[in-house]
């Protein structure tokens, strides 16, 4: 008999993650299908990383430094190394960053650079997405 496939558990920064792309779903009336195509394929490629990797432990005090680093984009990038780092790891952020005025992205960069995570990068970029 085959043991039956359990997807591991959720680390709290992958679940933020998730529900930051479920934030995104409702979009504004006259989003382009780019766009939602984005999100949809940002939502399939986290889903099959949290599917394909082993459980690591639920505690990010707990996690290896190289686990650490996965949820984080390098630090002292520039807007431009910024940028591209955060189109290859938030695909879906990203288009919504791209839709931001100059101020808007410089703010999004100075939330970079005091924190790295992408997890904090992408709250910034909701709560941005949020402000009229």
């Amino acid at each position: 008999m085959m043991p039956s496939f359990h997807p591991p558990s959720l680390s709290p920064v992958r679940r933020r993650l998730i529900g930051l792309l479920l934030l995104a779903v409702p979009l504004p009336s006259g989003a382009d299908d780019t766009y939602l195509r984005e999100i949809e394929e940002e939502a399939k490629r986290q889903a099959l990383i949290l599917l394909t990797q082993e459980p690591s432990s639920t505690s990010p005090a707990l996690a290896t430094p190289a686990e650490r680093d996965l949820d984080r984009l390098a630090m002292g990038l520039d807007v431009a190394a910024f940028e591209q780092a955060l189109r290859q790891n938030l695909p879906g952020t990203y288009t919504s960053y791209q839709q931001f005025d100059a101020q808007r992205k410089q703010q999004v960069y100075q939330a970079y650079q005091n924190d790295n995570r992408l997890v904090s990068i992408s709250e910034q970029v909701a709560r941005l997405i949020s402000k009229p």
